[in-house]
């Protein structure tokens, strides 16, 4: 156990994850870009409205994860896998309590992914918000991840090459 968490936290320096929400210039995107709103401050959600990155006091818990597309060089199928890498060992069952207004449907979920810049064209976010049950998720997305070589390209299977393309996600979960 011990283990896994040196060894997700290595990949997540490496990946650059541990810069969360520290944009540098031309690295984020938001889920629908615009030219006045391709800032960290202003991201859009998956319900195209703009808002704030959630306020440290408002933040229940981080989660970290990270996923890979061993075949056909998906970064969206990478991404959602780092997503739910994050948060499938949770519950929170005391959340109506914690959260004023709403519960589950106030929940704020700042997600930040760290995606090699080579397959990041092909990143379908509102894809990768399907993988959150409830919440208003607000997407970052910076240059990171990893490609590694798979050692073998199948052809039945997607592959334009050997390229395993890996994605480390950050999920910031709050009100």
């Amino acid at each position: 156990m011990v283990l896994r968490y040196l060894l997700v936290a290595l990949l997540l320096i490496y990946c650059g994850a541990v810069n969360a929400f520290s944009p540098r210039n031309g690295s984020t995107k938001s889920l629908h870009t615009s030219s006045s709103t391709n800032r960290m401050m202003s991201a859009q959600n998956n319900n195209n409205e703009i808002r704030d990155p959630i306020p440290n006091e408002n933040i229940f818990f981080i989660e970290i994860g990270f996923g890979n597309d061993s075949h056909g060089q998906s970064a969206t199928k990478a991404a959602c896998r780092a997503c739910r890498n994050a948060i499938e060992f949770n519950s929170i069952p005391s959340i109506k309590r914690l959260i004023p207004n709403g519960g589950y449907d106030a929940l704020k979920l700042d997600v930040l992914l760290a995606v090699p810049p080579k397959y990041r064209q092909g990143l379908d976010l509102e894809e990768v918000a399907k993988v959150f049950p409830y919440g208003h998720v607000r997407f970052e997305v910076q240059d990171g991840g990893m490609v590694a070589p798979s050692g073998i390209a199948i052809e039945k299977l997607g592959d334009d090459g050997d390229d395993m393309v890996v994605v480390c996600a950050s999920v910031t979960v709050g009100h």
